[in-house]
């Protein structure tokens, strides 16, 4: 996706973490002050649902701060 907006394809909100990890010179970031944060998770598909994956999640679920 940040591609196209590079080409001049469109443009596409996303949250400080991007900005911090995806720098790149040929986009500009804009802030939007007044928008509710960007929440963000794991996601699977259901079907492809394991130990694995459970324990992947609860891990990450640990190791998170709670959302205020």
């Amino acid at each position: 996706m940040l591609s196209l907006v590079a080409m001049g394809r469109g443009v596409l909100p996303v949250g400080e973490e991007t900005r911090r990890y995806h720098p790149r010179p040929d986009l500009a970031y804009v802030p939007i002050r007044d928008a509710p944060p960007i929440l963000r998770g794991p996601v699977w598909l259901a079907s492809n649902t394991t130990a694995r994956v459970r324990e992947f999640v609860r891990a990450t679920v640990d190791a998170s701060d709670p959302v205020s």
